[in-house]
């Protein structure tokens, strides 16, 4: 009878010991990966820029914003305050708090340090814009291109990346072609993780 009792007790045992462990396994990775979000498209070349390697995430709290990095408070409809207008010109919105979506504009021309974008009148108040470049490095940056149409006055395109970020980018003409008599593209991107926010 002992003998019996030892046997059942050590199965038991055993499976208990065995159901900790693959609930232990199971549950580590997803622990691990709740801290992880996707880093906000074009963050890494900005902290190079800036030297401080520190770079804001999808799904971080807006508290997290330094200071020093938010040029202007946007509003979104008729609350203030929940997206704001970063130093590197990129928008970043955050309805709960939270950051769930960035969008950015690359024109070739903006304009000069000190010019307000509605007295623009010449060429003159323009230059090149320097992050134009990063459009040659959009398959990199927000993955590739995996479906195209046309819209409006130019071209909508969808790129994934891998860490599950959606990205939408907005071809148009540029904003001061007629000005500058040129023909050139304004890039406007809109990032989420979610699509609900693109």
């Amino acid at each position: 009878m002992m003998k019996a009792i030892k046997t059942v007790f050590s199965r038991r045992a055993g499976g208990v010991v065995l159901a900790l462990a693959v609930g232990l396994i199971t549950m580590t990775p997803a622990a691990q990966s709740a801290d992880i979000t996707p880093v906000v498209p074009f963050e890494k070349y900005f902290a190079d820029q800036r030297g401080d390697g520190k770079y804001l995430r999808f799904n971080a709290f807006s508290g997290e914003i330094p200071g020093k990095r938010i040029k202007a408070l946007l509003r979104s409809g008729q609350v203030i305050g929940d997206r704001v207008l970063l130093a590197e010109d990129v928008a970043v919105y955050f309805p709960d708090g939270y950051i769930v979506q960035s969008q950015a504009r690359f024109g070739k021309y903006i304009p000069k340090a000190g010019v307000h974008p509605g007295g623009i009148a010449n060429r003159d108040h323009l230059m090149e814009n320097p992050r134009y470049a990063l459009v040659d490095r959009f398959d990199s940056i927000l993955g590739r291109e995996c479906a195209r149409t046309e819209y409006a006055n130019g071209f909508a395109a969808l790129r994934i990346k891998p860490d599950g970020v959606l990205s939408l980018v907005l071809e148009t003409s540029g904003m001061f072609d007629a000005l500058i008599d040129e023909q050139t593209t304004t890039y406007s991107v809109t990032s989420a993780v979610q699509s609900v926010f693109i």
